[in-house]
């Protein structure tokens, strides 16, 4: 046998069940089959069912808890976004008020010291102007009191140089 090939033995073995059929479809071996298969099948259902569905469904409980939770924490963080957005609007709102507010209070001093200063430099050109028309009509009151000294003057010159040299007092009655 040792000088035989490994070959040729499982050739003479393998001739005993030549006629046999494929174990899977051998009808005698259905029951055995049949019990192993339900045997792995309890095995599997048991291990599965202790072990590995409860450590699946913790998992997932786990998973849905954290989503959960930060969902909500979302949802908190943006009302609180929405109420913080919504406080600055108000400031600025605020804040936009009190500037208008203030530059309507600036308006009004700012048109009061003006209408003062109008008012007063319109008295100050008021004085200037009467005084200016004061000494206007005195220079009109002094022009007009010399006027008739010019004019006999003038008519003297006049006469003087018509009548070739008489003189005006000689003329006078």
């Amino acid at each position: 046998m040792a000088g035989e090939p490994h070959g040729a033995d499982a050739a003479a073995h393998g001739a005993d069940h030549a006629s046999a059929v494929f174990p899977p479809f051998d009808f005698s071996l259905f029951p055995h089959q049949i019990f192993w298969f339900a045997v792995t099948f309890g095995a599997l259902y048991f291990f599965l069912s202790s072990q590995a569905l409860p450590t699946i469904a913790g998992v997932l409980e786990k998973r849905r808890a954290t989503v959960q939770g930060d969902l909500d924490g979302a949802a908190a963080k943006s009302a609180a976004a929405e109420e913080a957005r919504a406080g600055a609007e108000r400031a600025v709102a605020a804040a936009r008020a009190k500037a208008r507010q203030t530059i309507e209070s600036m308006r009004a001093e700012t048109q009061a010291a003006l209408a003062g200063d109008q008012a007063k430099a319109e008295a100050a050109l008021g004085e200037k102007a009467a005084a200016a028309e004061a000494q206007i009509n005195a220079m009109r009151a002094a022009a007009l009191g010399e006027v008739g000294a010019l004019s006999g003057d003038l008519a003297q010159l006049i006469v003087t140089k018509v009548t070739g040299g008489v003189d005006l007092k000689d003329a006078r009655p």
